[in-house]
């Protein structure tokens, strides 16, 4: 039964973490001068449209399950180019702000950790389990994020730069992008993020 709570925890934490970062990424559009890029993808009829079902639930809950690191993405934020100051720029400090906060967010629960650790407060079974889980979590959404597969962020980022046939063949693939992340998940083939951020974080927290 504790086992499950963790588990419930740690999920709770993990689709926060997702929230805070597409609330990253709406932040820095409003800052670049699109107030509305996620107001236009969210509709009275329909309040969760900015929520990625497999990307930002189903396969973070499928990974802790499984008790490794979650990975997902959350719905991808479209700003109107023509209400940017810079588009190509804006637009990808709109893309990679979603990693940012992240590792942000990482960085923190480290910093924590450390300073709890250092006072002696980290005996708590709930604290053991939870902090350095969400420290791992995060720096792992964050890198996985940067990776140019679409839906996420480092595809965004990516898009930028195409043009002519390689922006033709990018809109190709685009689709399908998804299937070939949950391809990846089911082969391990995402292993090369996880484990050296794993083993990186568990130096940085120092438990």
């Amino acid at each position: 039964m504790r086992s499950y709570f963790y588990l419930g925890l740690n999920f709770a934490l993990v689709l926060l973490s997702l929230r805070l970062h597409d609330l990253a990424r709406v932040w820095m559009a409003r800052r670049c001068g699109d107030a509305l890029a996620a107001d236009r993808q969210r509709s009275a009829e329909n309040p969760f449209a900015r929520v990625d079902w497999i990307g930002s639930v189903l396969l973070p809950a499928f990974l802790l399950w499984r008790h490794v690191p979650a990975l997902g993405w959350t719905r991808p934020l479209e700003p109107d180019p023509d209400k940017l100051r810079r588009p190509r720029r804006d637009g990808l400090r709109i893309a990679l702000a979603g990693p940012a906060a992240g590792l942000l967010l990482a960085l923190a629960g480290i910093g924590l950790a450390r300073g709890l650790n250092s006072a002696g407060w980290m005996a708590s079974p709930l604290l053991l389990q939870v902090l350095p889980a969400f420290c791992l979590n995060n720096a792992c959404l964050a890198v996985f994020n940067l990776l140019p597969i679409p839906p996420l962020a480092g595809a965004a980022a990516a898009e930028l730069f195409l043009d002519g046939d390689a922006l033709s063949a990018y809109e190709d693939v685009k689709p399908y992008g998804f299937i070939l992340i949950l391809a990846g998940v089911f082969f391990n083939f995402f292993d090369f993020v996880t484990q050296p951020v794993s083993r990186l974080v568990q130096a940085l927290i120092g438990l």
